[in-house]
């Protein structure tokens, strides 16, 4: 059993299509890229600060922790009882 034949494509037709998509996509990109320069350069300040405070180290993650990793803030896990 074969499946359905492919509808014939226009080589003119299908590139004029691509041209039209990359210029949209251009044209959102242009229009995008002041927005996310702003929204990047208002992070920066406070991600400055806090790797200054010694907070989170140059890749954002924490550097000191209160506790070890494997202690929980809410303390020991309740133990259970057993049923004899």
């Amino acid at each position: 059993m074969t499946g359905p034949t492919p509808p014939a494509v226009d080589a003119e037709r299908a590139r004029a299509a691509g041209e039209q998509l990359v210029a949209a996509v251009r044209a959102w990109a242009d229009a995008v890229a002041p927005v996310l320069r702003t929204v990047a350069e208002q992070f920066a300040t406070p991600a400055a600060q806090l790797c200054e405070a010694g907070v989170v180290d140059d890749q954002g993650r924490q550097t000191r922790r209160d506790r070890p990793a494997w202690q929980s803030p809410y303390g020991p896990a309740r133990t259970r009882r057993r049923k004899h």
